[in-house]
């Protein structure tokens, strides 16, 4: 698809970058904004678009970014708990997990009926030693999962249950070795219970208070979508992420969780079959095989913006060491049934 001043490189994600330098950030936001449409079509055929070489250098200016694309509102990381900061108004870091640790495939929020329709995201600092953000072709992950597997999955659906402490030394001492457990204060941006409450009717979310004031929600979902533009069937559920197992921790952090302070009234994730039944752990190291088999990498540079149709494409967090600041931010279209 023809856009001036510029020229694509790739498929899978597909790289736009300007023909001849362009250093003034009004003129890169009138171009984009006269290529929007164009560029969404883009996004609709590839799933994935990175801009390189643009005049993109901060917070703001990657906020200012997705406001000018114009493709939905911006939404909160309401119902999420991956570790992450507020940057400025709705960009947040894209995560605060260990560096060590491999974040693999997934959609934004694949979990919740209000998932956003887009996510975003800008290289700030990039890293000297891994830390891509890994991608996945959605449609591709479908194709290639299991026929029996992918059977069980589409006709008993999916329970996402989730554990949020409020107030717990022991739960902030962990945090302080390794963040990864978050309050429902945190979660919901509120400690009003009332609050928290309205959240989760809002957002279809089941809740209920358990002792020592944590919260259990659990949300029904289905396994696969298909896009309501391109009609895409994909794979799109999270169950590989909310299993508790070594593969996905390490068995040092499998082992030390769960001899220290895993039950399951507090265990952060579980995932259950529709019917509540388990979801075989073979069929969760398969879906894991398939997310690796298809894992795309690129190094960032600073000052890319990567742009995700949040259901044709998946994303995840490939092991660093040293420095890195990647952000992101998310918008929604509007409603729509699913």
């Amino acid at each position: 698809m023809e856009m001036t001043g510029c020229h694509t490189q790739g498929s899978f994600p597909l790289f736009i970058q300007p023909t001849s330098p362009m250093t003034d950030y009004n003129e890169a936001l009138q171009w984009l904004k006269t290529n929007r449409n164009a560029l969404r079509q883009l996004s609709l055929k590839h799933g994935a678009l990175v801009f390189r070489n643009f005049p993109v250098h901060d917070a703001k200016a990657f906020s200012q970014w997705i406001e000018t694309m114009a493709w939905g509102e911006f939404v909160n990381y309401i119902g999420g708990d991956s570790p992450r900061n507020r940057v400025e108004g709705k960009v947040y870091t894209s995560t605060e997990a260990p560096p060590a640790f491999h974040i693999p495939l997934h959609q934004e929020l694949s979990f919740i009926k209000k998932f956003p329709s887009h996510i975003y995201f800008f290289c700030e600092i990039a890293p000297t030693v891994g830390g891509s953000t890994i991608i996945g072709d959605a449609r591709q992950i479908f194709r290639d999962i299991d026929p029996h597997v992918l059977q069980q999955f589409k006709e008993r659906n999916l329970t996402y249950i989730s554990h949020y402490y409020y107030q717990s030394k022991v739960m902030e001492w962990l945090n302080r070795i390794q963040r990864s457990h978050k309050s429902w204060t945190e979660v919901f941006e509120t400690d009003d219970r009332t609050m928290v409450e309205k959240k989760c009717i809002d957002n279809e979310f089941a809740w209920r208070w358990l002792s020592h004031d944590w919260l259990e929600i659990k949300q029904a979902r289905p396994a696969t979508l298909l896009h309501p533009e391109t009609q895409d069937e994909v794979w799109f559920n999270q169950a590989h992420l909310y299993d508790f197992n070594p593969r996905l921790l390490g068995w040092k952090r499998y082992f030390g969780a769960k001899l220290f302070y895993f039950r399951p009234s507090t265990r952060l994730h579980d995932i259950k079959y529709g019917d509540y039944n388990d979801v075989p752990r073979k069929h969760i190291y398969h879906i894991l095989d398939v997310l690796q088999k298809n894992t795309v990498s690129f190094p960032w540079q600073k000052g890319d913006v990567m742009v995700l149709d949040n259901i044709l494409a998946m994303h995840g967090r490939a092991p660093f060491a040293g420095k890195r600041r990647v952000l992101a931010a998310m918008t929604s279209q509007p409603p729509r049934d699913m």
